[in-house]
């Protein structure tokens, strides 16, 4: 019998199976790229007002890029943690308004020669049939002045119920698709509302000299995406604030988030800061996701309280509200 060779006598070692590498890389690197493709878009709109829209949902592409990103670099399973990571940071950014609202920071004190002032700004929705609980809604922020838009007949008759708490009222339901009001606790003067003119539509009044004639301006646009309409509106609406003497308080609803060229346009020409950044709409499932109503004010005016949301009682967005330091006259 013949010894075996060389080669029949070491056997060959088993060959190692390769792992399998888990998949979904490419849909994430798609899914990185929309989300970051949506940032760039969002920022286009400084140079060209059509792309505004984008800045809508600044923190949503954010979100998207991230969790894309991470799920790129897990071992296994990636797909499945991009999307897990997508729910949850938009679950946190809807969370973010009513922790926030807990316990709001309160940021000073009033000192000499000011008065506290407590404001609210609340989009009531037109076709809200939920009266009753607007009504309570408004009685329970107990604000020194709110401003009240999307005001249907329906709910005109509050004015009246609410007169007690608000004996200084202004109104332009005489005017076409004007549903705006401004409910005082002090006397208001110089009443005046605009609809149909090249600014965004508007209510304005101004408080006496308790307040050093602070003027108040109640302010709705138009909504994306007629972002070149809304822009024009803006544009109009800072060229006549800045012929307004005095400090001035502008609250209302603006369909632009913090991100958008609309809210920097009445910033940048009127001098303004803006004091608000939480979500505030949608309402209807509790977990709001973008910041469209705001509270713009003069240099002079401090904030003491930080802003909040209320409860959206049957509207689809919430009301915000917050105090702050007016200098007395």
């Amino acid at each position: 019998m013949k010894p075996a060779g060389p080669a029949a006598a070491v056997e060959a070692p088993p060959e190692k199976k390769k792992r399998k590498r888990g998949g979904g890389r490419i849909e994430c690197d798609l899914g990185l790229l929309l989300g970051v493709g949506g940032l760039v878009a969002s920022r286009l709109g400084q140079l060209w007002i059509a792309f505004d829209v984008f800045s809508q949902f600044t923190l949503q592409f954010g979100v998207v890029a991230a969790a894309f990103a991470i799920g790129r670099f897990l071992p296994r399973a990636r797909l499945f943690a991009a999307f897990l990571l997508v729910i949850c940071g938009l679950l946190a950014i809807g969370v973010w308004p009513h922790v926030a609202s807990r316990s709001p920071r309160i940021a000073d004190v009033v000192k000499a020669g000011e008065r506290a002032f407590k404001v609210a700004s609340f989009n009531s929705w037109y076709d809200n049939e939920q009266v009753e609980l607007v009504r309570g809604e408004i009685e329970r922020l107990d604000a020194d002045v709110i401003t009240l838009i999307e005001f249907g007949p329906n709910k005109h008759g509050l004015l009246k119920q609410l007169a007690q708490r608000y004996p200084y009222q202004a109104q332009c339901f005489a005017v076409d698709y004007c549903h705006m009001a401004i409910l005082s606790k002090f006397p208001l003067a110089n009443f005046e509302s605009r609809v149909n003119w090249e600014g965004a539509p508007m209510i304005m009044a101004k408080l006496g000299p308790e307040f050093g004639g602070l003027t108040v301006i109640g302010v709705h646009t138009i909504r994306f995406p007629h972002s070149r309409a809304q822009y024009r509106q803006v544009k109009g609406l800072a060229g006549l604030i800045e012929t307004i003497p005095g400090a001035k308080l502008v609250m209302g609803d603006f369909n632009a988030t913090p991100f958008s060229r609309i809210t920097a346009t009445i910033a940048s020409q009127t001098g303004l800061r803006r004091l608000t950044s939480l979500p505030t709409w949608p309402a209807r499932f509790g977990l709001p996701q973008v910041s469209i109503d705001h509270i713009f004010v003069s240099d002079s005016i401090r904030v003491l309280e930080e802003e909040r949301i209320g409860e959206p009682s049957g509207s689809d967005h919430y009301p915000i509200t917050m105090t702050l330091a007016v200098p007395a006259g």
